[in-house]
């Protein structure tokens, strides 16, 4: 018997329907753009760095990451025209005051933050920037925390205004917001405090007639990559405001290995388009399983997370030669490599106070 492969014939791989596609793509914050252009001034040429890939087909999270801009465009677009009234009476994020503290604390909801008890650790940051998530306002005002900004992306009309609602954001007087010009209408009505919007890169920059470039025209502000991900993104609006040490706490883009399959993000949405979406199919075609070797701690992602978290741990490096330091203080997740470094919370907070 031959013990010789005859054949190297590429293994087909499993199918994911259109619908399990569009559900997913349009429950995405935004895009990521591999541009490594981070941020970029009004009027100001692009520096494209970037080699062009050719590729045989796209991976799952690229498909889902070019659907997403697919399904979502329309959405975004009637976002703007309902905003610009409005963007054009506010400031854009070149007017915020640049690196005002040392270091600058990114606040996301991931599970490692309530695990790890970082709500009460996070008191004692007295000299640091509080960027959060929209997500983390009222659990942060909650527990009497009033983060310096607010960052808000998605352009969805129902979800993501909920997190504004409270009496707790109406009485807050500290927090400014920060805002995608494509977000929700009603998220832009909803908070009552002082707004600065900028423009997210949709497409990449080398194109004369490129879409991000024709919307910052329009609206008059500077670009910023969101990384597909509203954490992402504030890692990159305190980039962009000189903020030489970001830590973040709650970024995981992961979730702990005792989190049932069922109530991943995207599980769900998986299973609402396509009836047939078993556990076992989803963890196939969905789920990666890893291991944090900065924290000790194993971890699962799914194909979104993880196109995220690898954005993030690739601008680490082009972030580290203009002197910028990510610290991932989340104790948990999937975010290591490239030229991130790792520690607990307090350790961070008190190394770069």
């Amino acid at each position: 018997m031959s013990l010789i492969k005859a054949t190297w014939k590429k293994e087909k791989k499993p199918e994911v329907g259109v619908e399990v596609l569009d559900k997913i793509a349009a429950r995405g914050s935004f895009v990521v753009v591999r541009d490594y252009t981070l941020y970029k001034a009004i009027g100001e040429r692009s520096k494209i760095r970037r080699e062009k890939q050719k590729l045989e087909s796209l991976e799952l999270g690229e498909l889902i990451n070019e659907r997403t801009r697919e399904v979502n465009l329309k959405l975004w677009m009637e976002n703007l025209a309902n905003n610009l009234s409005v963007i054009k009476t506010c400031k854009n994020i070149d007017h915020i005051p640049k690196a005002t503290r040392r270091s600058a604390i990114v606040v996301g909801a991931g599970p490692s933050f309530e695990k790890k008890g970082h709500v009460e650790i996070l008191r004692e940051a007295k000299n640091h920037t509080i960027v959060s998530t929209d997500r983390m306002l009222i659990p942060l005002l909650s527990a009497g925390i009033c983060p310096d900004i607010v960052v808000s992306l998605d352009g969805d009309r129902e979800l993501i205004v909920k997190w504004y609602d409270s009496k707790l954001v109406d009485e807050n007087r500290t927090t400014i917001g920060v805002m995608a010009v494509t977000v929700a209408p009603n998220v832009i009505k909803r908070f009552p405090e002082e707004k600065f919007f900028f423009t997210p890169l949709i497409d990449e920059l080398n194109s004369s007639t490129s879409l991000t470039k024709t919307i910052s025209y329009m609206t008059n502000t500077p670009i910023l990559s969101s990384g597909g991900n509203v954490g992402v993104t504030c890692v990159n609006l305190a980039a962009y405001l000189n903020y030489k040490n970001i830590i973040l706490t709650g970024l995981d883009l992961a979730y702990t290995m005792d989190t049932p399959i069922e109530d991943s993000a995207y599980y769900s949405i998986a299973r609402e388009a396509d009836p047939t979406m078993s556990l076992d199919k989803f963890r196939e075609l969905f789920l990666i399983y890893g291991y944090n070797p900065d924290f000790g701690v194993r971890y699962y992602t799914d194909v979104v997370f993880k196109y995220h978290r690898d954005y993030l741990v690739e601008i680490s490096s082009h972030m580290a030669k203009d002197g910028v330091t990510i610290i991932n203080a989340t104790e948990g997740g999937s975010v290591h490599g490239g030229e991130i470094i790792s520690m607990p919370l307090r350790e961070a907070i008190h190394k770069y106070g």
